[in-house]
C-alpha cells in the first residue's frame, strides 16, 4: 500500500466509533505533538482524545475528494471533504508525519461549510 493509500485508511480509521474507544490505538495514530483545530472552534490536543474514549459516539461521515501533497520525505498534507448529513459538510486537513516507522497525525483541521455555499 503506498503512503497516500495509508493515510487515506488511517483518516478513515480515526473516525471510526471503535477506534474513538480504543485508548492504545489512538495512542499509536497520534503523534505526541497531535494539535486539532476543530471546527467548533475548540483546540484539542491528544491528552483531550485520549481522554474521551469513554464518551459514547456514533457518529458516521462520508468522506471524498482526498488530495495528498508530499511534504518531505516523511510528512504527508491530506486535504479533503467530509459530510455529517446532508446540510453539515467539513472541509478537513490533516499533516501527517512518520514517526518510528509508521504514519501518526501531528495536526488536523475542520473547517464547517455554511449551507448557503
Amino acid at each position: 500500500m503506498d503512503a497516500f493509500r495509508e493515510i487515506e485508511s488511517l483518516e478513515m480509521e480515526l473516525v471510526d466509533p471503535v477506534t474513538r474507544k480504543n485508548a492504545a490505538r489512538l495512542q499509536e495514530l497520534l503523534s505526541d505533538e497531535f494539535l486539532e483545530f476543530a471546527s467548533s472552534g475548540m483546540v484539542i490536543r491528544k491528552r483531550d482524545v485520549l481522554d474521551s474514549t469513554n464518551t459514547p459516539s456514533t457518529t458516521t461521515y462520508q468522506f471524498g475528494d482526498f488530495e495528498f501533497r508530499s511534504l518531505g520525505d516523511e510528512h504527508i498534507l491530506v486535504t479533503y471533504r467530509s459530510v455529517k448529513s446532508a446540510r453539515e459538510i467539513a472541509y478537513r486537513s490533516s499533516i501527517w508525519v512518520k514517526q518510528n516507522g509508521r504514519w501518526q497525525m501531528l495536526h488536523h483541521q475542520s473547517t464547517v461549510v455554511p449551507s448557503a455555499i
